[in-house]
C-alpha cells in the first residue's frame, strides 16, 4: 500500500503537542466525542440524536477550489481520515463488512448523505467509532420509520390485503451438540471453506452436513478478524479501488 500521508500528519502534528512530546508515539486514532439528548421525551430526543448523528457522521468536503470529497481511500475513514487498517471493528465488523447471508467480505462504503440511499456512495470507511455512531443511527432510524406509520393497516385495508394474527408452532428443541458446534460452522463459512449439505430425497430435510478441511483450500486461506488488516480484506481493497 502507498504511504498515508493524512496519517503521517496527523502523527506529526499530535507529536508537536506539549502533551505528546517526546512519547514516541508514531500512529493516531479518532474518539467520537457525541453527546446523547438529555430531553425529557423519548421521541423528541431520538429526533435530536438522529439529527447529531447524521451532522457528525457527514464526510468532509475537499476546499472550495476543489471537487469532490476527502478520504476516499478503502481504508481511510471519510470522517476523520484516519487509517482504519489496524483497526479493530469487533461485532461491528461482521454486521458491516459481512454479506448477511453468505458471510462473505464486502465493502462497506458509507453515504455522502449519511443515510444509506441519500446521495453517493464514498470508497471510504468509518473508523470503529464512527461505525458505532452509524450503527446506533440506524436503529434510531427503524424505530422512527416504524413510529412514522401510524396507519399501515388502514392503508393496507385500501390495497385488499389484511394481516391474520397466527401463533408459530413452537420449534423443538435442537440437539445440544447441533448448538454446540453452530458456531463453529459459521465461522468456516466465513473463511470460505466448503461445507456440503446432503439433503433426504424423501422429506427434503437436511440429513448430512460436512465441513471439508481440503489442504489446497486450507493452504490458500487465512483465518478471519475483526480488522481491515485481515488477509481476506485484499478483495475489499480491490472492490472498494474500483468504486
Amino acid at each position: 500500500m502507498t504511504n498515508d500521508y493524512q496519517q503521517e500528519r496527523l502523527a506529526k502534528m499530535m507529536a508537536q503537542m506539549p502533551q505528546y512530546e517526546g512519547q514516541g508515539y508514531d500512529d493516531v486514532i479518532a474518539t467520537v466525542d457525541f453527546t446523547l439528548s438529555k430531553h425529557a421525551n423519548p421521541k423528541k430526543a431520538r429526533k435530536q440524536n438522529i439529527k447529531r448523528a447524521i451532522k457528525a457522521l457527514r464526510p468532509m468536503k475537499r476546499p472550495l477550489f476543489f471537487l469532490g470529497y476527502r478520504r476516499q481511500k478503502g481504508h481511510q475513514c471519510v470522517v476523520d481520515g484516519t487509517n482504519c487498517i489496524n483497526a479493530d471493528y469487533g461485532d461491528l465488523f461482521d454486521t458491516h463488512f459481512r454479506d448477511p447471508y453468505t458471510k462473505e467480505i464486502r465493502p462497506f462504503r458509507p453515504w455522502t448523505g449519511v443515510i444509506p440511499g441519500k446521495g453517493r456512495q464514498l470508497s471510504g470507511t468509518y473508523c470503529p467509532q464512527h461505525m458505532k455512531l452509524y450503527d446506533n443511527l440506524l436503529e434510531w432510524l427503524e424505530v422512527e420509520e416504524a413510529e412514522a406509520d401510524p396507519g399501515f393497516f388502514s392503508r393496507m385495508a385500501k390495497k385488499g390485503v389484511a394481516f391474520v394474527p397466527i401463533k408459530k408452532s413452537e420449534k423443538k428443541p435442537e440437539h445440544p451438540l447441533i448448538v454446540k458446534y453452530t458456531q463453529v460452522f459459521i465461522e468456516a463459512q466465513k473463511d470460505g471453506l466448503p461445507i456440503l449439505h446432503y439433503s433426504n430425497p424423501m422429506t427434503g430435510e437436511n440429513d448430512i452436513t460436512m465441513l471439508v478441511f481440503d489442504a489446497r483450500v486450507l493452504a490458500l486461506t487465512m483465518p478471519t478478524g475483526t480488522t481491515l488488516s485481515t488477509a481476506e480484506m485484499q478483495n475489499y481493497q480491490n472492490n472498494s479501488d474500483q468504486v
